[in-house]
């Protein structure tokens, strides 16, 4: 974690909400190393750490791909990659989620959080996102990006708490899922890891064309601000004594809204509360 903590508690009083935000923006600039809070979960041979342990680069070929994980498990935080996504990469799959452990869990028992960045050999590139929430999920959209993932990094991050769950990126919010009290059962519960994983898809996306392979992901700036599980409960991981649990962050502001709605508006091409799915999900009549 940024060692902003302590600060942000003795202080909070005195700080208005730009003044604190700024200040976590300035820790945040800071990129986090890999071996922080991640570790090689599979692929080793496939997996590089790169730059003095500042990235790290998985290779996907016909024999395997690789994943990342975090070390610890989560019952809130803030979740934070950049990420670089490989080239004519038809069928591929980069993700970055975090997923409650274990993860044998019971049908209808699974929490989990997804960014998946869907590879194609050009533009229009896109990004599918999920959210389970204690059951089987299907709570899809997907997003049309306005820029070339392919190129150069780009930051995605998520910011869980017990009031709502916004995804980001670079720091635009794209997605939020609110904890309705009425229907609370439906949230995501705790004990969640982080991982990062490059992967083929041919049943969801299509053929792999090997002749353009390998393939290669790259991940920068592994920022976790956690209450790590089981050192922690769930009651202490939603104290406002963490800075992603205070008022500024139970709702968007202002202008984070009308980012928001815009992003909707101009990026949205599937939402599973405008399916005819809709009315499996308690949340779609909130909105």
């Amino acid at each position: 974690m940024c060692p902003l903590q302590a600060l942000v508690e003795s202080v909070r009083g005195m700080l208005a909400r730009h003044h604190l935000v700024n200040f976590i923006r300035i820790c945040n600039a800071q990129e986090t190393p890999f071996n922080q809070n991640y570790f090689v979960h599979w692929g080793s041979d496939h997996v590089s750490v790169l730059d003095q342990g500042r990235e790290v680069q998985i290779k996907l070929d016909p024999s395997s791909g690789g994943g990342i994980k975090s070390k610890q498990a989560y019952n809130s935080g803030v979740f934070k990659l950049k990420i670089k996504t490989p080239q004519h990469a038809n069928g591929i799959v980069t993700t970055f989620y975090v997923r409650i452990s274990p993860e044998n869990r019971p049908e209808g028992a699974h929490s989990e959080l997804d960014f998946e960045l869907l590879g194609q050999n050009g533009p229009p590139y896109k990004l599918n996102t999920n959210v389970f929430a204690e059951d089987g999920g299907n709570r899809e959209q997907q997003f049309k990006l306005w820029f070339d993932p392919t190129t150069t990094f780009h930051e995605y991050k998520m910011i869980w708490n017990q009031y709502q769950i916004v995804f980001f990126i670079d720091g635009i919010p794209i997605r939020v899922f609110k904890n309705y009290i009425k229907i609370r059962e439906r949230y995501p519960k705790p004990q969640m890891y982080a991982h990062a994983t490059l992967w083929n898809s041919t049943q969801w996306l299509g053929q792999v064309n090997w002749s353009q392979g390998p393939f290669y992901a790259n991940f920068r700036d592994f920022t976790i601000d956690g209450c790590s599980s089981p050192n922690s409960n769930s009651a202490e991981c939603d104290s406002p004594k963490y800075y992603w649990n205070s008022p500024e962050f139970h709702q968007l502001d202002p202008k984070q809204e009308k980012e928001y709605e815009d992003a909707k508006r101009q990026n949205v091409i599937f939402d599973y509360c405008k399916s005819p799915s809709a009315n499996n999900f308690p949340e779609c009549k909130m909105e």
